[in-house]
């Protein structure tokens, strides 16, 4: 049987229910390690008594972590049914909440982000990508990425919107904010996080009864040697798992435009949550968008182009300040560039048809391209918080947008070479 007869095709409205429940379960999960810091990272600083380089690390232990789950995830995933192992890295994560909320000091926060690279990456990462995938059929790959990561994001603006007004709710006046009203506002931000996390659990399993019990009655086996050798033999997976990892140094590097609005414009706390929160609903736009003209012109060709606003867009940010750069301009130029970043992420899950993967062991192919391009999770955000701690106000922020304009090209030059090897091939 071939690779294309194996494709299962998506073609009826369950499978929509089905696709949105993964939507909100996709991005629930990583509410809190970084949807919570992305908004509200000058007021934890603030209220935990840490640093930026002390948050670096934090992720760094959550990478870590991560790198072992990717690689035993997605063996897992082709193995056992999605909706269970997803509905206990919900549970799992809605738990881990408490150690946030008694002003987590730095070894805790380090403890705290290695236990969530445990629940969100090795139970829930890799069956969230094979059941989209299984979802999509055959010629609606990049759609149905981008559908899941515009559904995640506009999730997540929603999310950010509201958590954003009932921080803003919460404190009596922003700038006269004592450090006990802040730390408790946070606590309460937390607190709702968790619950809506709990309920995203409780309704995964139901929505996902179709796709386990598809699953339960094939022979799901786990990978031979023989299999995971062939895999990691294709320079066109080690290559993709470097355009991944671009992309994510630069989706990471949207966690600092808050901190960024903060450190160089001298904005309040709750004018940096709100300039981080204009970028969150880029993301749906951006996503959805790029999937569908990826699927109409080329993943490749839309991904190259995007890595080149991605790079000009960071080039921007090192090249101006605040007396360049007006705060009208920062906004639009913050959305842009996040926007670059989101729709690529809409796409680079999109092609694995294009690297010729079965789908048999599309979540150990997952797994492999999780591992490369997601090692930023280990020194990305250690590299830029110790850069923005060493070099206070706008040098050091120059720094990073010049590093993330330099791994743009890196990934566009990565994404060349695969173009040119699968046509070779």
């Amino acid at each position: 049987m071939t690779h294309r007869e194996t494709q299962q095709p998506a073609n009826t409205n369950g499978n929509l229910w089905l696709l949105w429940s993964v939507i909100l379960a996709g991005e629930a999960v990583f509410l809190l390690p970084f949807v919570l810091p992305r908004l509200f990272r000058p007021t934890m600083i603030e209220c935990w008594g840490i640093s930026n380089l002390d948050f670096g690390l934090a992720f760094s232990c959550y990478g870590i972590v991560a790198m072992l789950a990717y690689g035993i995830g997605g063996p897992l995933s082709d193995r056992f049914p999605p909706r269970w192992l997803m509905c206990v890295a919900l549970v799992a994560t809605a738990s881990g909440g408490f150690a946030l909320l008694r002003n987590p000091s730095r070894s805790v926060l380090c403890c705290a982000y290695a236990y969530f690279g445990m629940t969100t990456i090795l139970l829930f990462w890799s069956g969230m990508l094979k059941v989209t995938h299984a979802l999509a059929g055959a010629r609606r790959q990049s759609t149905a990425f981008g559908l899941l990561d515009a559904g995640r994001g506009l999730f997540a603006a929603i999310v950010a919107t509201a958590l954003t007004f009932l921080f803003g709710e919460l404190l009596p006046s922003d700038q006269d904010a004592s450090p006990q009203q802040l730390a408790t506002a946070l606590q309460m931000i937390i607190v709702v996080t968790m619950g809506l996390i709990a309920f995203t659990a409780l309704l995964l399993p139901i929505a996902l009864s179709q796709v386990g019990s598809q699953q339960v009655s094939k022979k799901n086996l786990l990978p031979t040697r023989s299999v995971l050798t062939q895999l990691l033999r294709r320079p066109s997976i080690w290559l993709h798992g470097l355009v991944v990892l671009c992309a994510y140094c630069g989706y990471k590097s949207v966690d600092n435009y808050g901190i960024y609005a903060a450190d160089v414009y001298k904005t309040s706390d709750l004018a940096a949550s709100q300039l981080t929160t204009l970028t969150f609903w880029a993301r749906p736009v951006a996503a959805i968008g790029a999937g569908l003209v990826a699927d109409r012109f080329g993943h490749f060709g839309s991904m190259t182009v995007l890595f080149i606003l991605a790079a000009l867009g960071n080039a921007t940010f090192a090249l101006l300040g605040p007396n360049h750069l007006p705060w009208l301009g920062l906004m639009m130029a913050a959305v842009c560039t996040a926007a670059t970043f989101y729709g690529l992420r809409g796409i680079y899950f999109g092609v694995f048809d294009d690297l010729h993967i079965p789908p048999a062991f599309l979540g150990t192919a997952a797994g492999f391209v999780s591992l490369v391009g997601f090692l930023p999770d280990v020194f990305f955000g250690p590299i830029t918080g110790y850069l923005i701690d060493e070099h206070p106000g706008q040098e050091g922020y120059r720094y990073v947008f010049t590093l993330v304009s330099c791994v743009s090209l890196v990934g566009l030059a990565a994404c060349q070479l695969n173009v040119r090897y699968l046509t070779q091939r």
